[in-house]
């Protein structure tokens, strides 16, 4: 494959568009090239990458000089080339220049008023990508291209959630745990000072001054090994419901930091997938085991479990560990998200399974945290980053797996148990 069939590759599903395209527009980065050199599932996408990557070390030998008109010039003898609008929404897209400016692209263009020049200005100057992609459009109607519009949309995705998360849940338990510590520490403050006011100011006959009471070695020794037990006795409740809130505060913060990350992955899921995808957020499966699946994904290509890691601090996953940087030592971390998501994804396929649906549970941990980078080094399950979730989204689209009915059968049957969890 040479650079300028190389240019003429589509990219993933999220924006499929020509590669050379993306590139001159600067959507297309090294990293991400390089990312879908390594990563991408379709072959020719794989190879197309690695030779812009190529070119771009080597620019003496790519043989042009000047790859940046060559999409919209090319004579594709009877092949299509993609848009990315549709041509309608290309003519009725307002011209943003003077002395046309507000006035639709199409009328503009069946009148001659705008030239194949203005139209190559406008896709070299103009600040809104929709005007841009109007006048690619628009251009290679004029140099009598055939062009390819973009499928008409499915809709919105599905989200279905439990009015209440898993995460809600443990964080409303936790605070109510934390309120009646709290509560009960107090109460026994308060009952220890109404005690000693109460034996204090007892009358009787035989109370002594405290002159007399510690006139003697042995009484003062007593006294004041009364009143160490009495410090002892409000300062060690007093540390110990410390230590229990400051940890109970710690795990509700990260419950609290991973419903964050689940409602941030969610968003950008919805803008990403269309009308044949479902999101299901939270779902709690029938079991011993109580712990939630983040995120499921169903849409033709198939099912996805997400889990979803907004954890702070540096970690790093190398083959099936996870480890965390403590100091100047990298320490094995209690949570195993690997292990996590392969059990989740086990769970969720012999659940399905009791309805007949035997299918392929895709398992991927989902690194939330977007100031923080995750370190990887062979990681033994899939990975995805959040900065990197679109393009890792168009990766997975692979043609229909499922079928309709089939997708309809696992929405309905994990809608059912949503339903039920509430009740």
């Amino acid at each position: 494959m040479n650079l300028n069939e190389a240019r003429k590759i589509l990219w993933l599903r999220n924006n499929p568009r020509p590669l050379g395209e993306l590139l001159d527009e600067g959507y297309l980065t090294e990293s991400r090239l390089e990312w879908a050199a390594k990563r991408a599932y379709d072959p020719n996408l794989k190879q197309a990458t690695q030779v812009i990557i190529e070119s771009l070390k080597n620019p003496s030998r790519s043989g042009k000089t000047n790859e940046k008109n060559v999409d919209i010039k090319v004579q594709t003898s009877g092949s299509s080339l993609p848009i990315g609008m549709s041509l309608e929404k290309a003519r009725a897209n307002l011209w943003p220049f003077l002395p046309y400016k507000g006035q639709p692209m199409g009328t503009l263009v069946d009148s001659k008023q705008l030239t194949l020049k203005d139209l190559g200005y406008a896709i070299e100057a103009a600040w809104d990508e929709k005007v841009r992609q109007a006048a690619i459009a628009l251009t290679l109607i004029r140099l009598e291209q055939v062009v390819k519009e973009p499928a008409p949309s499915a809709g919105v995705i599905r989200l279905i959630k439990p009015e209440r998360t898993y995460s809600q849940r443990r964080q409303n338990r936790l605070t109510l745990i934390e309120g009646f510590l709290y509560g009960g520490f107090i109460a026994f403050l308060l009952s220890l000072l109404i005690i000693i006011t109460i034996e204090f100011l007892k009358p009787n006959s035989n109370n002594h001054s405290i002159t007399d009471f510690i006139s003697s070695p042995y009484d003062f020794f007593l006294l004041l090994g009364g009143l160490v037990i009495l410090i002892l006795l409000c300062w060690l409740p007093t540390y110990l419901f410390n230590l229990i809130s400051i940890k109970l505060d710690k795990e509700i913060e990260e419950y609290r930091l991973g419903e964050e990350g689940e409602d941030r992955v969610v968003q950008l899921i919805i803008q990403t997938l269309d009308g044949r995808w479902s999101v299901f957020q939270n779902i709690s499966l029938p079991g011993r085991n109580k712990g939630d699946l983040d995120i499921v994904l169903v849409g033709p290509p198939g099912v996805w479990v997400l889990e979803v890691k907004n954890f702070q601090g540096e970690y790093r996953n190398i083959g099936d560990t996870w480890e965390y940087h403590h100091g100047k030592n990298w320490k094995t971390a209690k949570a195993n998200p690997s292990r996590q998501v392969l059990n989740n994804a086990l769970r969720l396929k012999n659940f399905l399974m009791a309805d007949h649906l035997n299918l392929f549970v895709n398992p991927v941990v989902l690194w939330a945290n977007e100031e923080i980078p995750l370190l990887l080094e062979n990681p033994s399950t899939p990975i995805w980053l959040y900065n990197r979730l679109p393009d890792e989204l168009g990766n997975i689209w692979q043609g229909e797996k499922i079928s309709e009915a089939e997708r309809q059968k696992i929405t309905e049957k994990l809608q059912k148990l949503i339903q039920a969890e509430e009740k």
